[in-house]
């Protein structure tokens, strides 16, 4: 009989009569979720699974390709189905950072690395929302966490400077009598570029965002030469690597595109995103040259 995790949508088989007439519980070998079974609902159970698995890699497809409101719709569907859905959450509060609704992305990551602790994508875009709602001592400790887990992160390295920078002038002006809940211009478009400039002392990051900012133009010449440079300076960084993967999707060379990607989990083999592109590039270009998959010794 064929069974389905509902929390992150693996299927297997097992013998019908492994399961009782009144059901059993089963723990996910994958992401950990508990859920019962019976055997007349064993079916039920499995098309729920299918058909929220289908919602959610729609859901990570449009994050993908920057449509981030029909995004948040999907992950949001996912997760009222099925609130245990580790993985929507991790995507949710993507979208939502990159809407700049930070509090909606803090609460959303906070709940994505209560399921998986160690989530480091998760860690990353928690702290980054921690720093632009100023609440600089958790940025600090949430990029700690992801430092000890991976110790030559350059971003984040540079992201709890700022962090310890900001800190230390809000305890200052604290001091002085200016009341740190005093409106201010953080969150226009100005003040958080004026509030990431003192990232660009670090040559790497600033070849990282110089990137970021030309794929999104499109300039994907210009963004190569970018990436290209920020993995010449460090280049046991994955950041550049996934740059250059990026880049190369764009284009649709999907040879390069694999190669970098695969660089970049090399470095990082916790990132979850990457191995997700990775996964998904790898289907695509075996349905487009009709490849047969390698045969196992």
């Amino acid at each position: 009989m064929r069974i389905q995790c509902p929390g992150c949508g693996i299927g297997g088989k097992i013998p019908a009569e492994k399961i009782p007439a009144e059901g059993r519980k089963i723990v996910c070998p994958k992401c950990k979720h508990p859920f019962f079974v019976r055997r007349e609902k064993a079916a039920a159970v499995a098309q729920q699974g299918a058909n929220l698995s289908a919602y959610y890699d729609e859901g990570v497809k449009l994050l993908k390709a920057r449509q981030f409101d029909v995004a948040i719709e999907k992950l949001n569907a996912v997760i009222r189905e099925n609130p245990d859905y580790a993985h929507a959450y991790r995507y949710l509060g993507l979208a939502y950072g990159q809407k700049q609704l930070w509090d909606e992305a803090i609460q959303t990551l906070q709940k994505a690395v209560t399921y998986q602790e160690n989530d480091l994508l998760s860690l990353k875009n928690l702290g980054v929302a921690f720093l632009h709602k100023e609440r600089f001592s958790e940025a600090e400790e949430v990029f700690k966490r992801v430092l000890r887990e991976n110790p030559d992160d350059t971003r984040v390295t540079a992201q709890l400077e700022m962090a310890l920078r900001k800190g230390q002038q809000a305890g200052a002006e604290r001091e002085n009598g200016r009341s740190p809940d005093l409106p201010t211009a953080a969150d226009t478009i100005d003040s958080q570029r004026k509030s990431a400039e003192p990232l660009q002392e670090n040559p790497v990051l600033a070849f990282l965002d110089q990137g970021a900012d030309y794929l999104e133009a499109a300039q994907y010449g210009k963004a190569l030469e970018s990436f290209e440079e920020a993995v010449r300076l460090a280049p046991d960084s994955p950041d550049g690597h996934f740059g250059l993967g990026m880049t190369h999707e764009k284009k649709q060379e999907w040879k390069k595109a694999i190669a970098a990607y695969q660089k970049a989990l090399e470095l990082n083999p916790k990132d979850f995103l990457t191995q997700e592109t990775l996964r998904y590039l790898k289907k695509r270009r075996k349905k487009r040259f009709g490849l047969l998959p390698r045969m196992k010794a």
